[in-house]
């Protein structure tokens, strides 16, 4: 049974239940009611609350748009149709009428002055001036006759009686290249070859293995390999001397000696150095012997390069090509040049002036200086006997062993040797400061000037910012020095090695092994770059390629080491047409190759673009670091994120 009272509680409850149905329902009722008569009706109150949440909202409110009938042509509005009634429905032009009825010419009661009194012209009182008729000037125009005049004349009046002679215009022919070879690889073959010439293997004559290091070239007489020049011919180019073809002094042209500087590049050089002065002083800085020296070399290199007889030696080089296209960017060829002396036909080895640069900071420890010291005193006894040399020893301060540069001699290695068993590791490390000493030494432009520095390469002097030293060395050597780097340890700061070395005709290595391997790895280092054949090389490519190769400012040519290259074009470009030009003591050289994209390009791999990509990263990095522009560093920006290469010392740049 259910008690009395749950049972009385049950039935109140489902009565307010329908209560509040039935108040819900009226409700509605009454609001629909009301919404339906009073709909028009707004509480002035809500309604400015509504508007001022609506401005906050939406902004300022904008007025409903009124539509009305439009009975006259809006670009008519100032002119009245002829035969149109005068009616108000005209709309606007009931504005032009007005304006026309109120423009009308005014009467006389407005033109005319009213009569002047007669007591303003009594005697004291000051009359009307009289008013001054302004003279019309009608004397026509005629020009200065000191504007015709010639005061300096240049060109004789008898010129113009000459008879006159039409030069035709060449056209230029279509896809014609800028720069035509001297020797052309794909179509000759050199010295006597009685038999109809075969077809060209691009394995043959263009065999390179890069990705091992190793430059193979094929022996003469092989099929499709360029035969030997006669002897006599090679031998005449490198027996040349001074003098010999007409000329008292200098080249074999006459020409003057390059060592030397002409009274015009004296003059030129005077020019450099008081504009470099009056810079220096306009920044409040004077000119220092460093910056002195660098001006006064580059202007011996600039007028040996245009005073030196350059010989071509296109059939003296081997040169391998290597290309890749990536399925994921069609399109674009990427491709790697190596160029490297002939085995078969070498060229000659140019006297160097090198200087053996020792870090002897804390940092080196005196463990790794042990095996430094028996890698440099080996070093002193491979010297070639036309070198000449320098050992310098750096730390917070810098000590040479020569006031400059010393013939190789037994006297003077023995005293090197010396020099560098008393190199002990203490005190800090100041990079810039000991590269930036280095200029002091005179750079004779018939000699390469080549550094080997052997450092951790970590800055903790002076200095320190890695991106300022790559930037301020690179922007006072201008390519004068090529700076070669060896990293004692894997922990040493590669970036740094890497960008100064690139930036700088260089390259760098690290040692991989533990240290009593620095011996041996750091000879294998210094014997590269013994033998240089040609130095201050400026390489040039064809603008019909449309290619972009880095580096743009290449490191010398040595015997036994390539001179390697990096580039990308459009794929449609079917050859690669470039020019490389260099001094060799008392001349110059001068190749230009053309190289087929089919026919003499080996497939590489993706490392060839991946190379290309680091080489121009390297190549912003430094001309950022010389002189910060935004979109420098927006390109740096681009080539991270399509390539993935990491921007070296990003904090530093920024």
């Amino acid at each position: 049974m259910i008690p009395y009272g749950f049972r009385q509680y049950q039935q109140q409850s489902d009565h307010h239940v329908l209560l509040a149905c039935v108040a819900i329902l009226f409700s509605a009722v009454i609001h629909m009611i009301l919404m339906y008569f009073f709909s028009d009706w707004a509480l002035s109150g809500v309604r400015s609350l509504r508007d001022r949440g609506r401005e906050w909202f939406e902004g300022e409110r904008v007025p409903p748009m009124r539509v009305e009938t439009m009975r006259a042509d809006p670009m008519q509005i100032a002119e009245k149709v002829p035969g149109e009634r005068d009616t108000p429905s005209r709309g606007p032009i009931e504005a032009s009428e007005r304006v026309d009825a109120l423009s009308q010419p005014a009467g006389p009661a407005l033109t005319v002055p009213p009569p002047i009194p007669r007591e303003a012209l009594a005697p004291g009182v000051p009359s009307l001036k009289e008013s001054e008729i302004r003279q019309i000037d009608s004397t026509p125009w005629m020009p200065r006759q000191e504007i015709a005049q010639i005061y300096d004349r240049t060109v004789q009046d008898e010129v113009a009686t000459l008879p006159r002679r039409e030069i035709p215009m060449i056209e230029r022919v279509p896809k014609a290249p800028d720069i035509v070879p001297s020797i052309d690889l794909v179509g000759r073959r050199f010295g006597k070859d009685p038999e109809p010439p075969k077809p060209i293997k691009a394995a043959d004559v263009f065999d390179t293995v890069i990705s091992k290091g190793t430059f193979k070239v094929p022996a003469a007489g092989e099929s499709g390999t360029p035969s030997q020049v006669p002897a006599s011919a090679t031998e005449a180019r490198f027996a040349m001397k001074p003098g010999e073809k007409g000329g008292k002094s200098g080249s074999a042209t006459g020409k003057p000696d390059g060592a030397k500087l002409t009274e015009d590049q004296q003059e030129l050089l005077k020019k450099q150095l008081e504009a470099a002065a009056k810079e220096a002083e306009g920044k409040g800085a004077a000119l220092g012997e460093e910056e002195r020296k660098a001006l006064e070399a580059q202007a011996k290199v600039a007028a040996l390069q245009e005073s030196v007889d350059y010989v071509p030696i296109d059939d003296l080089l081997a040169v391998g090509l290597e290309t890749y296209r990536d399925p994921d960017e069609p399109g674009r060829i990427y491709f790697r040049i190596g160029i490297q002396p002939r085995s078969d036909k070498p060229v000659p080895a140019i006297a160097k002036d090198i200087v053996l640069v020792q870090d002897v900071s804390a940092s080196m420890s005196e463990e790794r200086m042990v095996f430094c010291r028996k890698a440099l005193g080996a070093a002193l006894e491979t010297l070639n006997p036309a070198d000449r040399f320098n050992v310098v020893a750096f730390r917070d301060t810098y000590a040479y062993c020569f006031p400059g540069w010393t013939q190789v001699t037994e006297e003077n290695k023995q005293k090197a040797a010396a020099f560098v068993a008393d190199m002990r590791a203490f005190g800090q490390t100041d990079v810039f400061g000991s590269l930036r000493s280095l200029m002091k030494l005179p750079r004779d432009p018939k000699r390469p000037m080549i550094a080997f520095v052997v450092t951790d390469g970590k800055p903790t002097f002076g200095v320190t910012e890695s991106a300022k030293i790559i930037g301020e060395f690179s922007k006072l050597n201008t390519g004068l020095l090529s700076v070669n780097m060896y990293g004692t340890q894997s922990k040493a700061n590669v970036y740094l090695l890497d960008m100064l070395t690139y930036c700088n005709r260089g390259s760098s290595t690290v040692l991989s092994g533990n240290r009593w391997d620095i011996p041996s790895s750091m000879a294998r280092a210094y014997e590269s770059i013994r033998y240089p054949v040609m130095s201050d090389i400026a390489v040039t490519f064809d603008s019909v390629s449309k290619s972009e190769v880095y580096p743009k400012s290449t490191t010398n040519l040595y015997k036994d080491r390539q001179l390697q290259l990096y580039g990308v074009c459009p794929d449609p470009t079917e050859e690669l047409v470039f020019q490389i030009r260099g001094l060799a003591a008392d001349k110059g050289y001068d190749s230009i190759f053309r190289l087929s994209l089919t026919r003499h390009a080996k497939l590489g791999a993706a490392a060839v673009k991946q190379r290309w990509a680091l080489q121009k990263m390297y190549h912003l990095v430094g001309a950022y670091s010389r002189d910060a522009q935004q979109q420098l560093f927006a390109e740096m920006l681009k080539v991270n994120r399509q390539y993935g290469v990491p921007i070296p010392y990003e904090s530093e740049l920024k």
